[in-house]
């Protein structure tokens, strides 16, 4: 793919995994298996020489762990070169050119690994010709068989990191538009909340001031009554508002609000379904039922409320209605917010006062 062409500057090494890290160095327990078959006939200075060199493999290897990308190359030099020379000491060093290979496959981009793993196979190659003569196909059809299966391994655990991390950055840049979007919805729900409240409290505070400064103090204090009343009002939805923050959702909101009419004396009739919606939808609808059930509260007559929420063919169908007598209304602050919201939504929104108040809403599914 193009994406795993570009730098990516990964280590093999996991941070916290010291077994994946050391634990392949197992298998290169299979050089000493020529050691362990001839032992009787090296000898001392012959038996030493391959315990350094292997504790120089060993050593390389842990350093190559800890390399990113492409600054491993000077590492898996030496690496090649001290399993080369090593192969003059013993043939058990085929057991080792594996490891490179597979470094060759993570390490590198695409259009260097082959070359890194061809310049390897040529390692091999000249080892086998320098130092093992007679038997040159038995050192090299091991060690290049090894060295291309773990070559094409470490291609596979450079894809798989690859799209391990580029997974946990879309899920890191989704947790964060989620974040923006949920604060977003707060601030529309605190200004849709707070917004003609504080402006009629200014609006009657003036008046107030006016009507005390002209002489008319009897006026002027029930202006400032007024003021207190929907200072205290404020005050409760503001309560409300960020009670309903800590619900887990539409369906807890509902329920919220279902128990808010109980209270006030209202007989509730729901027929509430489980309905497919995105975030913000959900979040509309939150709005929209509070809203809906604040205007009942407090302006409604009647005494039953019906609550319903359906989705039929990719429509989503809402409704909020109560049995009291309505002449006429003013279309007023939470109104607008509502036709808002519905308007945001791709929606429509009816008002009906034939028999009590009703308010419907219909709108599409989106739950993508």
């Amino acid at each position: 793919m193009d994406q795993l062409n570009k730098p990516h500057n990964m280590a093999l090494a996991h941070p916290n995994k010291k077994f994946w890290n050391w634990g392949p160095l197992f298998f290169s327990s299979f050089f000493f298996f020529p050691l362990l078959t001839n032992w009787h006939t090296l000898a001392v200075s012959n038996i030493a020489a391959q315990i350094v060199i292997y504790a120089a493999f060993v050593t390389l290897y842990g350093i190559a762990l800890y390399k990113k990308g492409e600054t491993v190359t000077p590492v898996l030099a030496a690496m090649a070169l001290l399993c080369c020379l090593g192969t003059y000491i013993t043939y058990g060093t085929h057991s080792l050119f594996g490891f490179i290979g597979f470094f060759c496959g993570f390490n590198y981009r695409r259009k260097y690994c082959f070359a890194m793993m061809a310049a390897l196979l040529v390692v091999i190659l000249i080892s086998a010709l320098l130092f093992v003569p007679v038997k040159s196909m038995y050192f090299v059809a091991p060690a290049a068989i090894v060295s291309i299966g773990l070559f094409i391994f470490g291609m596979m655990e450079q894809r798989e990191r690859f799209y391990r991390i580029q997974q946990v950055q879309s899920e890191q840049k989704i947790e964060q538009l989620g974040a923006i979007a949920e604060r977003e919805r707060i601030a529309r729900d605190l200004h849709d909340l707070l917004g003609h409240s504080l402006s009629s409290i200014a609006l009657k505070a003036e008046l107030a001031s006016k009507l005390s400064s002209a002489g008319a103090s009897e006026q002027a204090a029930q202006e400032s009554e007024q003021v207190a009343e929907l200072a205290r009002t404020l005050l409760s939805e503001v309560r409300q508002a960020v009670s309903g923050l800590k619900q887990v959702g539409l369906y807890a909101q509902i329920d919220v609000l279902i128990k808010r009419l109980q209270d006030a004396g209202f007989i509730v009739e729901k027929q509430i379904e489980k309905v497919p919606l995105s975030a913000e939808q959900e979040s509309s609808l939150c709005f929209i039922f509070k809203e809906a059930v604040t205007n009942i509260i407090r302006h409604s007559k009647g005494k039953h409320v019906k609550l319903t929420l359906t989705a039929d063919n990719g429509v989503v169908a809402m409704s909020i209605q109560d049995d009291g007598k309505v002449k006429k209304y003013q279309v007023g602050n939470g109104v607008d917010g509502i036709k808002e919201r519905v308007n945001a939504l791709g929606g429509q929104c009816d008002i009906c006062i034939n028999s009590g108040m009703a308010l419907h809403i219909h709108f599409k599914e989106m739950t993508a």
